[in-house]
């Protein structure tokens, strides 16, 4: 006989209730089946695209609002989040001020029910929009402070959490209603003071004015808060700071918005001017929702001049940050401000405002599309830089425009739509004083403008060569100075053909004439000029400083 051979033991390799056991293996475990209809609700349910579904209830939205922050919630939720002091994440305020219909969202919610078969959604009771936020509220945040300190001291022993009225491993109920009560006399030294005591500054103001604001009746009440908050706001910068909160920042916008409140507007844009002047309030400001309103005030023929005149003054403050100017474009400041900058019959100091504003806002791409796609932008602006009945100032602002505007192709083709080659050849070609440094000024817009449309365009050399742009280009070059004298050689370049297919065609800074890499982009060139000679347009570049 051989020798034995060795056992082999066979053991299963499935497991009750995991997804490898065989069909005919039960568990205790495994879920139970749901009936058809639940299964028919869930698949149903499943099938609702996420975007139309509210973050809090978890229910088709039937009137979803936006924040100014951007995400989208179902009104009668927000409205509850705001009564139960509850802020869901990712959302810095809650307030009626806040909420923006979302039209597009609700009529695609409309159109997808009708598709789908399904009946248009109703909006959920106040009752039942109080119960979903509860819902969504951490446990933690519905708990008084001894409970929570409670749980922590639970934690901390490693034993498992029971009801004060009951018996636990760690002690008796008299030994956690001790410990409640101590937490209760001395609740900074029991926890870290971050988790605790949050201390904030506080004005009283600030109560006063949201206070006449939203109960007063009488107009009158409501101007004399407003002029009490635009005094305020001129006094100091910590104080600019500390009145910039949500609750304030509602306040002045629903001012703004209402027209019962005409005469208080005013007063209420000079206190946004002057909030912004503080870097940290520009984009509170902006998250707060008070774009829309400055915008109302521009577009109303209800409004003052000078609300006028604030209100682009506090634009251009919040535009000069740059985390501000795609959220402004989007929120529809762009057109009021090139109606305003271009209008003759406006304020100078209000339009200058505007051009500011404007320039600012044009520095990113997704703005300079749309002035380029605003019917009648290019010519507008053109022709404002081309009247020698315009201040030069204003002159020179719509042209630093153009030059931003000629920064993307499709700015550059609306510009050569609107024969802007010619328009500032000739304003090139036109006699002017070189004393001066605002016709300096102009004369460098000038150039920097060919420069912008020559980079990149193969159609610019025809349409230069058609305008004489090659004497004024030419005399530039050899008489100017400093950095219209390298983009003035550059531009004859161009209209020569002297660069190579890949830079005509990318737009690249190459070397200047002389042989010195006088590289960067029409704005960063045109910067440089602007920050010389700031006092000539009587605005700062890096801030507005004027209080009102």
């Amino acid at each position: 006989m051989g020798a034995a051979r060795p056992r082999r033991w066979k053991l299963p390799f499935h497991r009750s209730g995991s997804a490898l056991s065989s069909p005919s293996t039960k568990s205790p475990a495994a879920p139970l089946p749901c009936s058809p209809a639940r299964s028919e609700a869930w698949a149903a349910e499943e099938a609702v695209p996420p975007e139309f579904v509210c973050p809090v209830s978890g229910a088709l939205m039937a009137d979803p609002v936006i924040l100014p922050s951007g995400q989208t919630y179902e009104r009668a939720c927000l409205q509850a989040c705001a009564e139960l002091a509850f802020l869901p994440p990712g959302v810095e305020s809650v307030g009626a001020d806040t909420m923006i219909p979302n039209s597009a969202l609700k009529a695609a919610i409309g159109t997808w029910c009708a598709l789908s078969g399904r009946a248009v959604p109703a909006p959920p009771s106040a009752e039942a929009a109080r119960e979903a936020v509860l819902r969504a509220m951490p446990p933690v945040a519905a708990e008084p402070v001894r409970t929570i300190r409670s749980v922590a001291m639970v934690s901390s022993s490693n034993s498992s959490y029971s009801s004060p009225a009951s018996t636990s491993s760690y002690g008796s109920s008299s030994e956690i209603t001790a410990a409640e009560e101590e937490v209760g006399v001395r609740p900074v030294k029991e926890a870290p003071p971050k988790e605790v005591v949050q201390v904030e500054a506080f004005d009283p103001l600030e109560d006063e004015v949201v206070a006449k604001v939203m109960d007063a009746d009488e107009e009158g009440v409501v101007a004399a808060a407003m002029g009490a908050l635009r005094e305020a706001t001129r006094e100091s910068a910590d104080r600019r700071r500390t009145l910039c909160s949500p609750r304030l920042l509602g306040a002045l916008r629903r001012v703004l918005l209402l027209p019962r409140h005409a005469a208080a507007r005013v007063d209420a844009t000079a206190a946004l001017v002057n909030l912004s002047l503080e870097p940290v309030n520009k984009v509170r400001i902006v998250r707060a929702g008070a774009v829309p309103a400055l915008v109302e005030v521009l577009r109303s023929g209800a409004s003052a001049p000078e609300a006028r005149e604030h209100a682009a003054g506090a634009l251009f403050g919040l535009a000069l940050n740059e985390d501000n100017r795609a959220a402004i474009g989007v929120l529809g400041a762009v057109p009021p401000l090139l109606d305003l900058l271009t209008s003759p019959a406006q304020p100078v100091r209000a339009r200058r405002d505007a051009g500011m504003a404007l320039y600012h806002l044009s520095l990113v791409a997704v703005n300079q599309s749309k002035i380029a796609r605003f019917p009648g932008a290019p010519k507008a602006l053109l022709a404002v830089a081309s009247s020698a009945a315009e201040p030069t100032p204003i002159r020179t602002l719509a042209l630093m425009v153009i030059c931003n505007l000629g920064a993307c192709p499709e700015g550059r083709a609306a510009l050569m739509d609107a024969s802007a080659v010619a328009s500032v050849a000739s304003i090139l070609s036109s006699p002017h004083d070189d004393t001066t440094s605002s016709s300096a000024d102009l004369e460098e817009w000038c150039v920097a403008a060919m420069y912008a449309m020559s980079r990149g365009s193969l159609r610019f050399r025809g349409l230069a060569r058609a305008a004489g742009a090659d004497s004024a280009l030419r005399r530039v070059a050899d008489e100017g100075g400093g950095v219209r004298r390298e983009m003035a050689r550059k531009t004859l370049r161009a209209m020569r053909g002297d660069l190579d297919e890949f830079n005509d065609l990318t737009g690249s800074s190459l070397e200047c004439g002389d042989g010195d890499d006088c590289g960067g982009s029409i704005v960063s060139d045109g910067l440089m000029s602007f920050r010389r000679r700031q006092r000539e347009l009587g605005v700062s570049s890096c801030g507005n400083t004027a209080e009102f």
